[in-house]
């Protein structure tokens, strides 16, 4: 590892095992994720994405939750992910939760008509995989949990867009979460900046929020922010492997005071 990436990983890590160990008690695992305008025709991504308490939670209650997903891009502007979330409650087994379809459309009316190469983990390679300055899709997703069925399931829709800063990128969305019983909708965002140190090692920090009805009091609110770290690492064939590692903590009192988050993302296949 060359000294300048390795002093930026070393920090990097440094800094978010910190932010854990500063943390307040009573947190609450949870998976946090930014989804971004990424498709290339003929692609598998898989995904392993992780969320962790930083203290004891109640019994029964969820002390980490896991999340495995499969996505595959049918065309340069089409992908389809399906995707298993699976909590860890303290004391009980782990159970599969819910079943989740995803859908990611690219819009044609912005950036160029070139693959996005995930240059969102830090990497400032321009090659034939580039992109423009902004890049929109319109993502559409369909939450089916174990139990309850459809009935209980929920659509999420919403724009996911990366906008490049030169000096940093910025990948955002925002979703309108539609119960399909009669509960109220919801409203949830995401973003990630990420100021670039090689071409393999980023740094920057994430925030996420959701309200749970559109005009709900300051209790339905969820608020967190913290640092991450991103890595990418090019095998000789060509797949890549992204982990990314962020240190998330609560704005208000109905956010998890502290999780750490640890998604892992393999891409292999799609034109080169």
């Amino acid at each position: 590892m060359f000294p300048r990436l390795k002093t930026a990983a070393i920090a990097g890590f440094a800094l978010i095992a910190n932010a854990a160990l500063l943390s307040q008690a009573n947190a609450q695992a949870g998976i946090f994720e930014v989804f971004h305008p990424d498709v290339e025709k003929g692609q598998v991504a898989l995904e392993v994405l992780n969320g962790f308490d930083v203290d004891n939670v109640p019994i029964g209650d969820e002390r980490s939750v896991h999340e495995f997903a499969v996505g595959y891009s049918f065309t340069d502007f089409w992908k389809l992910t399906v995707a298993f979330e699976v909590p860890n409650p303290r004391n009980e087994a782990f159970e599969l939760e819910a079943l989740e379809l995803e859908n990611l459309l690219l819009l044609p009316f912005f950036g160029e008509e070139k693959h996005h190469d995930h240059e969102e983990q830090g990497s400032s390679d321009d090659d034939d995989h580039g992109h423009g300055p902004f890049v929109l899709g319109l993502f559409t997703g369909l939450e089916l949990p174990r139990e309850g069925g459809i009935s209980e399931g929920a659509v999420e829709i919403g724009p996911v867009w990366e906008v490049d800063l030169e000096f940093a990128e910025w990948v955002g969305n925002l979703f309108a979460e539609i119960p399909l019983n009669d509960e109220d909708a919801g409203l949830a965002y995401a973003n990630q900046v990420v100021f670039p140190v090689t071409d393999a090692v980023g740094l920057g920090f994430e925030t996420y929020g959701e309200f749970e009805g559109l005009f709900g009091d300051g209790d339905e609110q969820q608020h967190v922010i913290g640092p991450a770290i991103y890595y990418e690492y090019e095998t000789p064939n060509g797949s890549k492997i992204e982990p990314r590692l962020a240190a998330l903590f609560g704005l208000n009192d109905n956010s998890p005071d502290a999780v750490i988050s640890f998604n892992v993302e393999f891409k292999f296949g799609g034109d080169k």
